[in-house]
């Protein structure tokens, strides 16, 4: 049996590999609308186990880890800005503020799912609009969560962070040390 993640994030990627697993990548091809108008953290356990089910039916004899990471600001779900301006939209509404960053990871084996999520809080410094276009013209931001990346912001951006800096990245790494998906993924 084999492990796939389920993910085309280099970030998941990298940390998966620094815990010392070998894998292979399949990116999932889902709708990742909120047609049910879930919460935020149901939102990002949805997501998540889709993308690994997805994948998982694609590929039944083996074992599917998906991923997922959403900004939940005031119970808004911001996801990836679909355009700079919209990406500087964001980062001033975060601006001199606090957000909850929620990841999730799922693993599906034989037809069931187990989950895991992690919220670490974020505040933002009071951020003027020319460092917030200079951050935005200096990093790729569309293919993040909030338009930033915790590793090009945190000295730009970030005054403050409580909780698990691995879950920013996109891996709830401090929940997974204890999690029932790590037992499973470390008797493969």
């Amino acid at each position: 049996m084999d492990l796939i993640l389920a993910s085309s994030s280099p970030r998941r990627k990298r940390i998966l590999t620094e815990l010392g697993y070998n894998f292979k990548c399949i990116s999932p091809d889902i709708d990742e609308s909120n047609i049910d108008n879930l919460k935020p953290i149901n939102y990002v356990l949805n997501i998540s186990e889709n993308k690994a089910s997805y994948i998982w039916n694609r590929n039944k004899k083996n074992c599917v880890l998906a991923g997922d990471t959403i900004v939940d600001f005031n119970n808004e779900i911001i996801g990836k800005p679909s355009s700079q301006s919209e990406a500087f939209k964001i980062i001033k509404k975060l601006s001199n503020q606090t957000h909850s960053v929620i990841s999730g990871l799922s693993l599906f084996l034989d037809g069931e799912a187990i989950n895991i999520f992690d919220k670490t809080d974020v505040t933002f410094k009071k951020l003027s609009e020319p460092v917030i276009e200079n951050y935005i013209e200096s990093f790729d931001v569309l293919d993040k969560a909030g338009a930033y990346n915790i590793e090009d912001a945190e000295n730009i951006l970030i005054k403050h962070i409580d909780g698990c800096y691995n879950n920013i990245v996109g891996f709830p790494l401090k929940k997974f040390e204890m999690s029932k998906i790590k037992k499973i993924l470390d008797n493969l």
